[in-house]
């Protein structure tokens, strides 16, 4: 029996790694607390194991699906899902004492061979690359036999997959679809060019209004950050780039500290299409960067802002967005996501006098068409040029 520094004793098979794995969570950036709670799973792990007469190189990605629905039925409401057991296996087989972890297998070699292709050929820019890789990956998931797709295949997973996406993403889903579909047959990978069987997604980009918030509102999303903490500093200063500056969610989650030149009061930000623009930096906007940035620590990622729980790293896709939600919902509000606040900075600049071409230059749309939905926002100046209606008394 060993115990380790946290005070968990472990006995059978897990002893002579358990000193390593207490030392790879703190190296991860586990708080002491969160590292003693995954200590005591792989404590539960290998008592697991050892009543089955199992032997830790049998430890699989199955076995270890098995392990935790044990401890489901056992009645335990924490660490009950694979993904809990991440860190231990990953630190097992780092050091050789399980097989290496791996995925069901999704035709990793066409993956590559497609992201090649829109590297090379396509010239895409990396976050649309890794989009398409992203939807193929969902899509070679429940099709690794491309060889044997159909017409009824195609349109069946795009009707499935659509109704958990908004309009603009299953827009996206059915432009990668073609663009793979494409590339099966042009690489003579199947003998039918698929492509047209992807249906088109009806939705006009000028049909609704931009649903902006009110600035009581902004303000009630900014107040209900809890700035004591490192996760509310760090969710403050994501609100006010958002409303301040109106970024993308995804600018936000790929800035890097070199992205900052605070001699200059200058932020650049990575947009679209790789277009690398720079921003004034304000000064609350920076005074929010600075407090956050002295309790984040000194991982090694050049990203700003990082996971609130370990392994530290950079925000995942959909983190800002979420962040967004969960203030909105602090404070009573319908559920608002990122780009509602993009909306919202656009509307304030109309309704303080702004121009389109401001608001364009602002948010750095590439396309008049973008900007051009927000002329239908200012009510007011839309009377002045309406023309009354026939028989009407003006």
């Amino acid at each position: 029996m060993v115990q380790t520094e946290f005070l968990v004793q472990f006995t059978g098979q897990l002893v002579p790694y358990a000193e390593g794995l207490r030392c790879f969570l703190l190296e991860l950036g586990y708080t002491p607390v969160s590292a003693t709670q995954l200590l005591r799973l792989a404590r539960h792990l290998g008592r697991w194991l050892d009543r089955r007469s199992l032997r830790l190189s049998e430890l699989t990605s199955t076995q270890a699906a098995r392990f935790v629905r044990a401890r489901r039925r056992a009645g335990h409401t924490q660490f009950v899902s694979t993904r809990s057991l991440r860190p231990i296996l990953a630190f097992l087989a780092s050091v050789g004492a399980i097989p290496p972890v791996t995925k069901p297998p999704i035709r990793q070699d066409l993956v590559g061979r497609y992201v090649e292709y829109l590297e090379q050929e396509r010239g895409l820019s990396a976050p649309t690359i890794a989009s398409h890789e992203h939807f193929t990956k969902r899509f070679l998931v429940a099709h690794p036999e491309v060889g044997r797709l159909t017409a009824a295949d195609v349109t069946g997973f795009l009707l499935r997959e659509s109704k958990q996406y908004a309009v603009g993403s299953v827009k996206v889903l059915t432009k990668v679809l073609r663009s793979f579909l494409r590339y099966l047959y042009v690489s003579d990978q199947v003998k039918i060019d698929l492509g047209g069987a992807v249906p088109a997604v009806a939705g006009w980009r000028l049909v609704g209004l931009p649903k902006a918030l009110a600035p009581e509102d902004v303000g009630k999303i900014l107040r209900s950050c809890d700035r004591r903490t490192a996760m509310g500093k760090r969710d403050f200063a994501i609100l006010l780039l958002l409303t301040r500056l109106g970024l993308r969610a995804c600018e936000v989650r790929s800035m890097l500290l070199d992205d900052i030149r605070w001699d200059e009061s200058v932020i650049a930000v990575r947009g679209k299409g790789s277009v690398i623009s720079e921003l004034p930096l304000p000064a609350d906007i920076g005074r929010a960067l600075v407090a956050y940035l002295r309790v984040r620590g000194c991982p090694p990622t050049r990203s700003v802002f990082l996971r609130a729980r370990a392994p530290s790293r950079g925000l995942g896709t959909s983190t800002v967005t979420q962040i967004v939600f969960r203030a909105s919902k602090r404070v009573g509000l319908a559920p608002v996501f990122a780009h509602r606040l993009r909306h919202t900075v656009a509307t304030e600049m109309l309704r303080r006098g702004g121009s389109l071409t401001e608001i364009a230059s602002a948010l750095r749309h590439r396309d008049a068409d973008t900007t051009a939905i927000y002329a239908k926002v200012d009510t007011a100046r839309l009377r002045m040029i309406a023309r009354p209606w026939p028989g009407q008394r003006v």
